[in-house]
């Protein structure tokens, strides 16, 4: 075998790159020590890169051929597995331990028993997040945050997978077994006097960027830090603002609501196990970026028939940034599109180059915007929801080939004064905050700090 062969300096000449690379590091010291010191340098520098693309060949293979297996995640408290729903509470998942494994996925599942009051003629409607905002933000934390957003977020990523692909995993088109959907795809009925059943699974791909794709996978050796979940309840389960709050009180006196049930968590990972081999594949997140989920600062408040501009603060490389534009209006709705008169993504912060314009002096119609995502997805995002990176949906064949994507780089030497800007006709602060919230997934090179 290669790396068992002797070293002698006569035979310096006749190793690759790539043979070197898989010698121990000893002898790899030896073979190179034997060149010229003239050639020492660039032989160093070859070798370097031959272990890297060993390292990206050995974890595309790892990931691809590793068979999914999944572990329930206990409470952090040790009081088994099942949370109970409460408003205003945190609940906190340990990820499972688990020997050279690590995790690519979380399956929240939600069963929830929904009771409006009764009240004197109270009426009531589903927010436009729900039922995704049965929960105000997710966070998975491993030394530090990694993911830390509303889990809206999730139901933009499920759509932007294409065609036939709805929210938590629905199906928009071809079979769909009603016994199956029921127990997936959360609904919202709203019975007043009566116990709703919401249920459903809200699916967090911690590798968004791929199946194939190393970056934002974390580990479940339970070695040094263990990752943890949270998940916030909001602070009453009736409210106005259509992100933060399920449920909206339409008419009537006496109107409340209750929510009471239970929250389990599910980690999907790899461990190595495959098919091909009782040999487990192995994987090194040594050199590889992560991907991390940032809540953006928000444009707020925001006001009517002004062009208002907001910085992305986050100066890292984006694969995803997705606003959502609340005018105050309504709840069923975040922002009406005939409310949204104008909205541009500009390198700059003021508009002078744009990436990307709608309505902004150029008299191109908003819904234009929104003619090229249906084209792009089949489907039509909610009113007020803007994605303005989607990197992974250009198709590019190569999960590996992340130069071929089409990523907002606000590193140095990217745009890092990049702003968003919007035009409202009319805002309402009366009940909440009009403003603009915008999440990011993005490619922190640095790695992840293990």
């Amino acid at each position: 075998m290669v790396a068992t062969r002797t070293v002698t300096p006569s035979a310096a000449f006749m190793w690759s790159p790539e043979q070197i690379a898989a010698l121990p590091p000893d002898q790899q010291a030896a073979v190179i020590g034997s060149l010229p010191k003239s050639q020492q340098a660039a032989a160093q520098a070859a070798v370097a890169q031959a272990q890297q693309q060993m390292i990206v060949r050995q974890n595309r293979t790892f990931m691809r051929k590793a068979l999914e297996r999944v572990a329930a995640a206990p409470l952090a408290s040790g009081a088994g597995f099942s949370a109970n729903y409460a408003v205003g509470q945190t609940l906190i998942f340990n990820f499972p331990v688990v020997g050279s494994a690590y995790a690519k996925g979380l399956i929240v599942t939600y069963n929830l028993t929904v009771t409006p009051a009764t009240g004197t003629g109270a009426t009531y409607a589903a927010n436009a997040g729900a039922p995704w905002n049965i929960f105000s933000e997710l966070d998975v934390n491993y030394n530090g945050a990694q993911i830390k957003t509303h889990p809206i977020v999730l139901k933009y990523l499920d759509m932007l997978k294409g065609f036939g692909k709805g929210q938590m995993n629905s199906i928009i088109a071809g079979n769909k077994v009603t016994s199956i959907d029921s127990q997936i795809v959360g609904t919202t009925p709203l019975t007043v006097g009566s116990g709703n059943t919401w249920q459903g699974k809200m699916y967090v791909p911690l590798n968004a960027l791929g199946e194939d794709t190393v970056p934002g996978l974390l580990p479940m050796m339970g070695v040094g830090n263990q990752a943890q979940i949270k998940l916030t309840c909001p602070s009453n389960f009736m409210g106005l603002d259509p992100l933060l709050f399920p449920v909206a009180n339409t008419g009537g006196t006496g109107n409340a609501v209750t929510a009471t049930g239970t929250v389990n968590i599910d980690v999907v990972y790899l461990d190595g196990s495959n098919m091909d081999s009782n040999v487990g594949l192995t994987l090194s997140l040594e050199n590889e970026p992560t991907l991390q989920w940032f809540w953006d600062t928000p444009l707020s408040p925001l006001s009517q028939n002004l062009l208002q501009r907001q910085h992305i603060s986050t100066l890292l490389e984006h694969w995803y940034v997705i606003s959502i534009v609340i005018d105050g209006n309504q709840s069923s709705k975040f922002a009406a599109v005939t409310n949204l008169a104008q909205f541009e993504l500009s390198p700059d912060s003021v508009g002078q180059n744009k990436f990307m314009s709608f309505n902004v002096a150029n008299n191109v119609s908003v819904y234009d915007y929104y003619d090229r995502f249906r084209r792009m997805t089949g489907q039509d995002l909610d009113e007020g929801v803007i994605v303005w990176v989607a990197a992974p949906t250009r198709g590019v064949i190569d999960p590996d080939n992340r130069a071929g994507m089409q990523v907002l780089n606000m590193r140095d030497g990217g745009f890092p004064a990049t702003t968003h800007g919007y035009f409202v006709n009319s805002v309402s602060s009366a009940n909440f905050t009009p403003r603009v919230e915008t999440f990011l997934l993005s490619m922190n090179y640095e790695g992840l700090k293990v």
